[in-house]
């Protein structure tokens, strides 16, 4: 395996990991949309959470063909649907249209997403087979970082071109980045032989995997782990100017430096995984996670509420940069892609829990205590499990 090969090939999963994280760029599109067609922001957080429910679907469910068609022409595929919705996006907004608009946005981008977020990940975990931990940190990590690129470029582009045309700048130009990268996606030769045997012999048929309590576990890690940080971040702005009393500008700083530590929590957690084990590194989000939730629920104290809720954050981007390795110590490198596609759809069900959780009550400490329950009940499960299971 050459050195030069893998770096290349990561080099071009973190490109296509970079465009599709403008995802998380959105809620600055809530704004120029609704000021400019009179959607409210209800009706405009159902396209994110359905292109996120789309990415787990897509994910769990077209593991087999991603296989079957191999890595080039999948990342091919997640370019040609991300680029056509948020093309087809710019379309809806200059029809006025909402049910076109959650029909590109949400549904087509997201099957962009989900091919544009599995390829690379499983792929270049293969590569690195002495540090998996840091090969999907490295590239989940660029996730991240592609929204906090997206969130600099939409509000100057919109001034520049209006809201359509900033779609259709955006939406040519991760198509392009997008197209060149798949183009360097490849498999190592050894896991290219197996990825096909693999295919043929269905590795994992999904009976068996329903049947196992592995699974379940992190699934269930996932999920929890998720419904509390994607809350977060859908409420970052409005919940720190009410607890700490913020400005816009410092408003706008708070959700920047988040969109950083969700990217730096990818790649150190990750990377920290392969040292003290995933178990280990899920359980320590757990505990991390529960603190930082009751210190929030008594805190109005600026600095504190802020880097707390960078910590947290900064545990939610780990646990989907170290959930790719988990997912390969127990299953294999090779048998890996169709446990963890179906895993994702943990994420899509956070998309709707954590922020349906939010809009019950708007009382702050009364959220975080429940969420220091939640994850609670994960660390308590965790150590369960953990004794429980043999799972290499």
């Amino acid at each position: 395996m050459k050195t030069k090969n893998k770096w290349i090939v990561a080099l071009a999963g973190m490109f296509l990991q970079l465009s599709i994280g403008s995802i998380y760029a959105y809620s600055v599109w809530i704004n120029p949309i609704s000021t400019l067609n009179g959607w409210n922001s209800s009706q405009l957080k159902l396209s994110f959470s359905l292109a996120i429910c789309f990415l787990g679907l897509t994910a769990a469910f077209m593991q087999k063909f991603v296989q079957k068609i191999g890595p080039k022409k999948a990342g091919l595929l997640a370019a040609l649907f991300f680029g056509i919705g948020l093309l087809g996006s710019g379309f809806a907004i200059s029809a006025q249209s909402l049910f076109l608009f959650y029909l590109f946005y949400g549904v087509i981008s997201g099957i962009g997403l989900g091919f544009g977020y599995i390829t690379p990940v499983s792929i270049v975990v293969k590569w690195f087979p002495e540090k998996p931990g840091f090969a999907s940190g490295l590239v989940i990590m660029s996730f991240a970082i592609g929204s906090i690129i997206a969130s600099r470029l939409i509000l100057p582009l919109v001034a520049s071109f209006g809201v359509s045309g900033t779609f259709y700048v955006l939406g040519t130009a991760y198509f392009l980045i997008m197209i060149l990268a798949s183009l360097f996606l490849s498999l190592p030769v050894s896991n290219a032989e197996i990825e096909n045997l693999s295919v043929k012999k269905s590795s994992i048929p999904l009976k068996e995997l329903l049947s196992d309590v592995r699974f379940y576990s992190l699934w269930l890690f996932l999920f929890l782990n998720t419904t509390c940080g994607i809350a977060l971040i859908s409420i970052a702005a409005p919940m720190a100017k009410d607890i700490i009393h913020i400005n816009d500008s410092q408003a706008i700083n708070f959700v920047g430096f988040i969109g950083f530590f969700n990217g730096f929590g990818r790649l150190f957690w990750s990377s920290i995984s392969d040292k003290i084990g995933r178990w280990s590194t899920f359980f320590l989000f757990f505990v991390i996670g529960i603190c930082c939730f009751l210190i929030l629920s008594q805190t109005q104290n600026s600095f504190l509420f802020q880097a707390l809720v960078f910590i947290i954050i900064s545990c939610y981007g780990g646990a989907f940069a170290t959930m790719p390795a988990f997912v390969k110590d127990v299953y294999g490198a090779d048998k890996m892609s169709a446990p963890f596609g179906i895993i994702l759809i943990a994420w899509s069900v956070a998309a709707f829990a954590g922020p349906g959780i939010i809009s019950l009550t708007t009382d702050y400490s009364l959220i975080f205590y429940l969420f220091a329950a939640l994850l609670g009940f994960a660390g308590m499960f965790c150590l369960f499990i953990k004794t429980k299971v043999i799972y290499r």
